[in-house]
C-alpha cells in the first residue's frame, strides 16, 4: 500500500465524534473547551489504531488505505491521551486488539447511556438514617449508577441533592427510642408533603427511592408515598462493591412467599405478624405474652429459598413480597375482621419495609404496630404505622 497519508472524509470524521459523544475514549474528558480567550477550542483528535501506514505506529497490516481510515479503525482522543499511544515505548502497550476493546467500551456505554428517553426522568428521594451506629455512603454517583442501570436518569444538578428531596436522620436524638421514632416520622412527612406538593405541580412524573434507615422510619415512608406517579424502589445490595445501589443484571429466581398461622391466642382481635426475609425472629423472641394472647402469622419464603440477606434480588422478588403481605392482610380480615393495628416483628432488607408501608390502604387496613430491637436485643413497639 502508499505510504502516503489519506485522511477520514467529513462524514467518517462525524461518525465518530457522535460514537464517542464528544469524550475522549480514553479518559472521558469532554473534548471541547472554553480557554482563556473564551472561545471554543476543539481539543479531540481521531487516532488511528491500525496505523495510518505500514511505518506509522500499528502500521503492519493487510488493511487497505481506505479501511485504515473507516470509523470502524478510528478512536476519538483528546490531545494528552493521543500522544502516549503513538509515541516511545509506551506505545508498545497499546496493541490494535486492546485499543479496539477501549474503542468498543466506550461507544457502547454512550449507546446505551443516550438510549434513555427523555419520558424516562425520575426525581430522586433521598433518605437516610443511622443504623447499627452508622449511615451509608449513598452519593450523587451511587444513585447515578442505579438510576442509569435502571434506565432512567436522575433530575437532579451533578453533584448534589435537591434539598426538598434529602432527608438526613443522623442527627434526630434520643436514637433507638419511641421518641426518636416519632420525631423522624414527622421530618418524613414533611419530606412527602413537598414530593406531593411537586406532583401536583407536574413537576414530579417518577419517583427513585433511595432510604437506609430502621425498619420503622422506612415502613413509615413507604405508607406516606402513594401511587400517584410511577415509584422505583431501590436498595443497597450485599455484594464486594459495598456502595452498589443498582438491582443486579442477573438475578437469581424470584422467591415465593408464604403466610402461615403459627399459633392461635386466646383473644380474636389481637394479631401479630413475623417477616422473615433477611433474617429469622423466633416466636419465643417476642414481646412477654405475645404468643399466648395474639394470634401469630409468620411470612417467610418458600422451600428451597430460606431467609437470607440477598433474598430481595430483583423488582420481581419485591413484587412477590408485596402480593404476600396483601394476602396476608386479607386473610387477617376473613379470620378476624376490622381490626385497628397488627403487630409487626420484621427482619427485612429496606425494600421490603418501605413496602410493608405501601401495601396499607387508607381508612381500610389496620395500621402496623412496628416493633424493634432494643440495645439488649429484646423488642420494644417503635411507631405505629397507618394510612
Amino acid at each position: 500500500m502508499s505510504n502516503s497519508r489519506l485522511n477520514p472524509n467529513k462524514s467518517t470524521e462525524i461518525a465518530v465524534w457522535a460514537a464517542a459523544a464528544g469524550r475522549c475514549t480514553f479518559c472521558n474528558r469532554l473534548v471541547l473547551e472554553n480557554e482563556d480567550l473564551g472561545e471554543p477550542v476543539a481539543i479531540g483528535e481521531l487516532a488511528h489504531n491500525v496505523g495510518w501506514g505500514e511505518k506509522s505506529p500499528r502500521g503492519e497490516s493487510d488493511l487497505s488505505a481506505d479501511e485504515r481510515r473507516e470509523a470502524s479503525n478510528l478512536l476519538l482522543l483528546c490531545r494528552t491521551c493521543h500522544k502516549p499511544i503513538d509515541q516511545g515505548g509506551v506505545a508498545k502497550r497499546y496493541t490494535v486488539a486492546r485499543l479496539a476493546e477501549f474503542k468498543r467500551e466506550h461507544e457502547q456505554r454512550i449507546r446505551i447511556l443516550t438510549e434513555i428517553g427523555a419520558d424516562r426522568k425520575a426525581t430522586i428521594l433521598r433518605l437516610v438514617g443511622p443504623v447499627r451506629g452508622a449511615s451509608p455512603e449513598l452519593t450523587y454517583d451511587t444513585v447515578l449508577e442505579a438510576t442509569t442501570a435502571a434506565k432512567l436518569f436522575p433530575a437532579l444538578l451533578p453533584g448534589s441533592f435537591q434539598a426538598q428531596l434529602d432527608l438526613d436522620l443522623g442527627q434526630v436524638p434520643d436514637f433507638g427510642t419511641p421518641v426518636h421514632f416519632a420525631t423522624s416520622a414527622t421530618y418524613v412527612d414533611e419530606l412527602v408533603r413537598r414530593i406531593d406538593d411537586g406532583i401536583s405541580r407536574g413537576l414530579i412524573s417518577r419517583l427513585a427511592v433511595f432510604a437506609f434507615a430502621r425498619i420503622p422510619v422506612l415502613v413509615h415512608l413507604g405508607s406516606r408515598l402513594d401511587d400517584k406517579v410511577p415509584t422505583l424502589i431501590f436498595q443497597r445490595q450485599r455484594v464486594d462493591d459495598v456502595n452498589a445501589w443498582r438491582w443486579p443484571d442477573d438475578p437469581p429466581a424470584p422467591p415465593v412467599f408464604e403466610v402461615r398461622r403459627a399459633t392461635m391466642g386466646r383473644d380474636p382481635l389481637r394479631v401479630a405478624l413475623v417477616v422473615n426475609l433477611s433474617g429469622t425472629i423466633r416466636l419465643e423472641e417476642l414481646s412477654d405474652g405475645m404468643v399466648e394472647s395474639h394470634t401469630v402469622y409468620v411470612l417467610a419464603p418458600t422451600a428451597p429459598d430460606a431467609p437470607s440477606p440477598t433474598l430481595i434480588s430483583s423488582p420481581t422478588a419485591l413484587t412477590n413480597f408485596d402480593r404476600a403481605v396483601r394476602r396476608f392482610l386479607a386473610l387477617v380480615e376473613d379470620d378476624h375482621g376490622k381490626l385497628g393495628r397488627v403487630d409487626l416483628f420484621a427482619a427485612i432488607p429496606v425494600s421490603a419495609a418501605i413496602t410493608l408501608g405501601r401495601v396499607l390502604m387508607p381508612h381500610v387496613s389496620p395500621a402496623w404496630a412496628v416493633f424493634d430491637r432494643d440495645d439488649q436485643g429484646g423488642f420494644f413497639e417503635a411507631l405505629e404505622v397507618w394510612r
